[in-house]
């Protein structure tokens, strides 16, 4: 049925009344009559009508306006314009308007058309459509050209070729329109002007999608423009159109070989959710936007019928529903265009100019793998295993003729399949490959992945609703693989050289690759994903044949994914302990070394901006103190007497000559041991002279670069007093200056160095010399009392990104008092804002606590700010009315009620 006939078919069903329009009024009865139509279709959309519904529903009220319009004004034309002679004209649709897929508040594109030459007749009918057009408020594209023009310009120009195919018949004389759809097929859609249409098109579908995301899965996808987009299946339909005459969606895909009837129904179901989406954001909006912001996308969760429920949110529903369809559309898009280039699924290549035969089954024909036993897939459906094992061991691609056989005989991908030895073993080859990622990509794509890994389904397209998660959790772990895939490349090797040096160590890659793609297979049960996701592990890893000790070595692998990541991020590494049961937890340096890689490719792949200098030198850090462990073979402290003596004479001479050994004994007497041996001689003697120094002066502050880890390292020295931690980070948030760490130490003589690791919003190292002059000019006006920091805060302006809609991050505080045997241990998790540090410090000032460490880890629009603490009395905190106090008055502070229970 074309494009024509379902818009008739939805004006009768819609019962659709014909717009009166004669009499002078014009405008004002154009006007009701839009809106009263928009309104019945508002109210259709609300009770849940279909996309294609509303689209074609709105297009008909359209049409039916545009008729009428054209009949008036031609009417007047020819009786008010004395001497002009009238002339055969056609009003054409053109973009979506002309496929019949018009959204609410979507541009209109309408050409009037006309045979020969330009005459005062189109003159003056244009001028009176235009008049009221402009004032209706819709937004409207109109061109007057003739048939020649439209062919001349096509030949030129792609836009214009493009818009020809989705050309629609509305009023005037149907004789012009044909005259101009004849022309164009033979002048414009010749046979090698269609492959140069095609070429065209496919690079700029190429160039649209790297400009809208790169990617099926981002945060806030573009849903006509993006990839997994209405644009995608545009193009597709614009070429099928070009190369196979077909008419629109509504057409026989299956009879033109291009889609089986089942997956045609699949297409248009998905097209029909984007629509549905796209009418919402329309209506919602009431303006033409294409954004899926977050705000949007909660509040289509509840429209669309979702729910919160333990294990997911009604939005994350919402968004995993939403990725299924625009991962559809992306992938039968691409088929499409495939199919019109290479042609139809029973196409095996005619011949090959290079041929070399692998097995029974397949063979290489130019550099591509194919079948040479074209019934191979239904003989021994393990062949399709072997094919992708054949892709991984020769390092070539699979040519179209053999993906469209897989996609032919998916089917017989069942409990078998899955069980059967033989193709465990291909699938275990696959991941010993230096291209396991590629390969496994093109198992996903082919849609063979999730259903010979039916957990792995479990996860396809499940979003994660925040800013920190930036893929679907199935593109997340395959780009988790790719990044252990690059420690192997040239320049990760020059990057990341220990990391490279490991991964080449590694005896059992394939078992590293495998708990890679398996880390997150939990987070389809919601809340302790780790934990689930390892249980589930002996299960799949059974399946692949994999001996116990090696399904051990994965569960173990897939159970602590996420230790070393936030032991190094969120706690005190100086803390001997802490780095003991660690390293106790994870046993031996073979685990080690494979957790650090997990974790590595793990947060590499979370999202482009969220590996950091500052977070590699964490995990550095953590992994050379564990490994020191686990070298000594032992799990016992060591006694810090036997190294103060050292320290205290390393530091003295590094000192000889500027400080007396009477100052330096004095210093060691000033400070707890814990100081002394979480930090180097060079260290211990820099800080020394920068309390020498102070002596009358109100402050010291220093600045300096730490160019191997990439922050700046600031010092303040000064006097003690009331919330003097939280002060200067009040300061530092006045100058858009972003706190990694700190740590305060308050000398027994009431002088206290204060050591904070900083760098700027966008992650680098803070080298602007004004900014930090006016960092510490506010400093001492703030210690001074010239000035409050509350008021300091309040003159930095909000970005455009602080003001940007935002998901909501669920405030929790943890309180720990196990961790550490010095201190208590808060750990607050709560949306990310301008002074949020300072905030909290404050309240926790205001309690009459003193924080010693502060570490600070930012994930998307997330914040997690942890503070080593003791009370006034330089104890832990252990009461439980004082605890809940500390809790209380931390969520006041954020502005926020503290629950009854801990969640």
């Amino acid at each position: 049925m074309t494009h024509q006939k379902l818009i008739e078919k939805k004006q009768a069903e819609t019962a659709l009344q014909p717009i009166d329009l004669s009499g002078n009024d014009v405008l004002a009865k154009v006007k009701e009559y839009l809106k009263k139509g928009v309104e019945a279709l508002w109210e259709r959309h609300r009770q849940g009508a279909s996309g294609f519904e509303i689209v074609q529903g709105y297009t008909a009220l359209i049409d039916e306006f545009i008729k009428a319009l054209f009949q008036k004004m031609e009417s007047e034309v020819r009786s008010q314009e004395s001497g002009v002679k009238s002339q055969e004209t056609a009003v054409v649709a053109l973009g979506g308007y002309g496929r019949g897929e018009l959204n609410i508040k979507s541009d209109i594109d309408l050409m009037l058309l006309y045979s020969n030459k330009l005459t005062p007749y189109i003159e003056k009918l244009t001028q009176r459509m235009l008049y009221i057009l402009w004032d209706t408020g819709l937004d409207v594209g109109f061109s007057t050209r003739s048939v020649k023009e439209c062919i001349a310009l096509a030949k030129d120009d792609l836009k214009t070729k493009t818009a020809i195919l989705d050309a629609r018949f509305i009023a005037g004389e149907k004789t012009v329109f044909d005259e101009f759809k004849e022309r164009a097929q033979k002048e414009v859609f010749r046979e090698k002007e269609i492959e140069k249409f095609i070429k065209e098109k496919t690079e700029e579908s190429k160039t649209r999608q790297t400009k809208y995301g790169g990617s099926v899965y981002i945060l806030e996808p573009n849903v006509k423009e993006g990839e997994g987009g209405l644009r995608d299946i545009h193009t597709a339909l614009w070429i099928a159109k070009a190369r196979r005459g077909i008419d629109g969606i509504e057409d026989t895909l299956a009879d033109k070989g291009l889609l089986r009837r089942d997956a045609a129904e699949r297409l248009k179901a998905s097209i029909d959710f984007l629509w549905r989406v796209r009418n919402e954001l329309h209506f919602e909006s009431k303006k033409k936007t294409d954004q899926l912001t977050f705000d949007h996308q909660e509040k289509m969760a509840k429209l669309f019928g979702f729910e919160n429920t333990r294990e997911s949110l009604a939005v994350e529903k919402f968004m995993h529903q939403y990725y299924r369809h625009a991962s559809n559309l992306s992938y039968f898009s691409a088929l499409i265009m495939n199919r019109c280039i290479h042609g139809p699924v029973s196409s095996p290549p005619l011949h090959c100019k290079e041929e070399k035969g692998i097995d029974d089954n397949f063979k290489m024909c130019d550099g591509a793998l194919t079948l040479s036993n074209h019934k191979a897939f239904e003989e021994s459906p393990e062949s399709i295993m072997t094919a992708f094992e054949h892709c991984a061991k020769f390092n070539v691609e699979m040519d179209n003729f053999t993906k469209d056989k897989i996609i032919k005989n998916r089917f017989r991908i069942d409990g078998s399949f899955i069980n059967s030895k033989k193709v465990g073993e291909s699938f275990f080859s696959i991941l010993k490959n230096d291209r396991s990622f590629e390969v496994l990509q093109d198992m996903r794509r082919l849609r063979v992945l999730e259903r010979y890994m039916p957990e792995f389904e479990d996860i396809t397209c499940r979003v994660q609703h925040d800013m920190y998660h930036v893929y679907t959790v199935d593109a997340h772990s395959l780009f988790a693989v790719r990044e252990l895939g690059r420690l192997r490349s040239a320049e990760y090797k020059k990057e990341f050289f220990l990391l490279a040096e490991i991964m080449e160590e590694v005896k059992r890659p394939a078992l590293l690759v495998l708990s890679v793609l398996l880390h997150d297979i939990g987070k389809s049960f919601g809340k302790g994903h780790a934990e689930k996701g390892a249980e589930i592990v002996p299960k799949i890893c059974g399946r692949l044949g994999l001996p116990e000790e090696d399904i051990a070595a994965v569960k173990f692998l897939v159970k602590n994914h996420l230790i070393l990541a936030d032991t190094a991020q969120y706690r005190d590494l100086h803390d001997e302990r802490l780095v003991i049961e660690f390293a106790k937890k994870v046993g031996d340096t073979e685990r080690l070394n494979l957790l650090y890689l997990l974790t590595f490719a793990d947060v590499r792949a979370v999202g482009p901006e969220v590996w950091s200098h500052w977070k590699g030198a964490l995990f550095h850090e953590l992994y050379f103190k564990a490994l020191t462990v686990l070298e000594r073979g032992t799990f016992e402290i060591e006694e810090a007497k036997d190294k103060l003596p050292k320290i205290m004479k390393d530091v003295a001479k590094a000192l000889e000559g500027e400080v007396s050994g009477d100052a330096v004994e004095d210093y060691f007497q000033l400070l707890p041991q814990r100081y002394f041996l979480s930090n180097s001689a060079e260290t211990i003697a820099e800080h020394l002279k920068i309390v020498y120094h102070l002596q009358s002066q109100p402050y010291i502050m220093r600045v300096k670069q730490n160019m191997e880890r990439q922050y700046t390292e600031v010092i303040v020295c000064t006097l003690d007093a009331h919330g003097l931690f939280s002060k200067i980070t009040g300061v530092m948030a006045a100058n858009n200056i972003n706190i990694l760490g700190a740590q305060i130490n308050t000398l027994k003589n009431g002088i206290v160095l204060d050591i904070l690791q900083v760098n700027s919003p966008m992650g680098d190292i803070i080298t602007d010399e004004q900014k930090w002059v006016n960092a510490e000019n506010d400093l001492a006006d703030v210690l001074a009392g010239k000035i409050s920091v509350e008021r300091l805060i309040s003159r930095r302006k909000p970005s455009v990104l602080d003001k940007k809609a935002k998901p909501k991050v669920h405030t929790r505080v943890d309180v720990d008092n196990e961790v550490s045997d010095v201190f208590t241990v808060i750990d607050i998790h709560t949306q990310d804002r301008i002074g949020l540090l300072y905030t909290i410090t404050s309240a926790l000032s205001k309690l009459g606590l003193y924080i010693h460490i502060a570490k600070i880890t930012t994930k998307g629009d997330a914040a997690a700010d942890i503070f080593y603490i003791k009370d006034i009395f330089g104890q832990k905190i252990y009461y439980k009315e004082r605890l809940r106090e500390i809790r209380t008055a931390i969520f006041e502070a954020l502005g926020e009620e503290a629950p009854l229970i801990d969640e």
